[in-house]
């Protein structure tokens, strides 16, 4: 028999022994074993853990759960009297139990009732004491009040006088603005000058004559300086794949005298991380003989670093080659 609660009303403790008595009777499996809760429960048409704690008294069933174990039982004694009650008996106990259950929740509500009364008088009180400060705050606010016109008479003056300083201290700028625009478009004008005389000076050096390869036209170069430009507005623009995809293109296009020009270039305009993508692409994708014209002037632009890495990019791809 399970255990019962010591706090159960004697109403439903009764009822749940009697419903633990019907579930014994129940009847065996075929292989001579007790039913087990959850069969039972199947049998009754409710869930294992709500059976369990009807047995237990704590909860209270339907009358609907308590005629069926009472019918079941009935039928697998095939006897009234093994039973040991009958299904009014049986109901009677429902009924005292669901009154017990029903006067518990009167008294509970009583309590409920009288702590919600004890809990508005509590808070009249506080509601008072409430008013009494609400009182003092009005009066201190009063004083804010005025303090705050005070203080936006002072401002208004501070305002004033800031919107003078204001007014002086854009004439101030403007006067030294003019002055530095001035400066700054001589010293523009002489760095313009200076980088075109520098770009104008700076010719690929002769090379020896080699099968394949070919001097710089002038469209040629111009041709190397548009790539520079675009990969340079390219990359200032946030578009890294498009500058590595036009260094790629110009890779394959390029001859080794302009692709020796485009790196010196990207070199003199700081690009590079440009100039060290060109050197690894071409290094891996073109053959031997290209690789090493394009080594041989860069190191005649007086570029030896760039030219040993031309090469090591080249070794490296060719030793992962299968």
């Amino acid at each position: 028999m399970k255990e019962f609660s010591s706090d159960v009303p004697s109403g439903k403790r009764a009822l749940a022994a009697e419903l633990q008595k019907l579930c014994r009777l129940l009847a065996l499996e075929p292989d001579g074993s007790a039913p087990t809760q959850k069969q039972a429960a199947d049998r009754l048409h409710t869930c294992e853990t709500s059976l369990s704690r009807f047995l237990r008294a704590e909860y209270l069933p339907d009358i609907s759960i308590v005629k069926a174990l009472h019918a079941a039982a009935t039928t697998d004694t095939g006897d009234v009297e093994k039973v040991g009650i009958t299904l009014a008996d049986l109901e009677e106990l429902h009924s005292t139990a669901t009154a017990e259950q029903q006067c518990g929740d009167c008294v509970q509500l009583r309590g409920e009732a009288a702590a919600a009364r004890q809990q508005a008088s509590d808070s009249a009180d506080e509601l008072n004491d409430v008013q009494a400060e609400l009182g003092t705050v009005r009066a201190e606010l009063g004083t804010v009040k005025e303090e705050a016109a005070a203080l936006r008479e002072e401002a208004a003056a501070l305002r004033h006088e800031v919107r003078t300083l204001e007014a002086e201290a854009q004439t101030l700028r403007a006067r030294g603005g003019r002055a530095l625009k001035a400066t700054a478009r001589h010293a523009i004008r002489a760095g313009q000058r200076s980088r075109l005389a520098a770009r104008a000076g700076a010719a690929l050096l002769p090379v020896p004559p080699s099968r394949g390869d070919r001097q710089q036209s002038n469209p040629e170069k111009r041709a190397v300086l548009a790539v520079a430009r675009q990969a340079e507005a390219l990359q200032s623009g946030g578009r890294q794949d498009g500058a590595l995809a036009l260094l790629r293109h110009s890779a394959e296009v390029l001859s080794p005298i302009e692709t020796a020009a485009l790196v010196c270039i990207l070199r003199e305009a700081q690009l590079d991380e440009l100039a060290g993508t060109l050197i690894h692409i071409y290094g891996r994708d073109n053959p031997d003989p290209h690789v090493m014209r394009v080594a041989a002037q860069l190191h005649q632009h007086g570029a030896p670093d760039d030219a040993a890495a031309l090469l090591r990019a080249a070794l490296s791809s060719r030793q992962g080659a299968p």
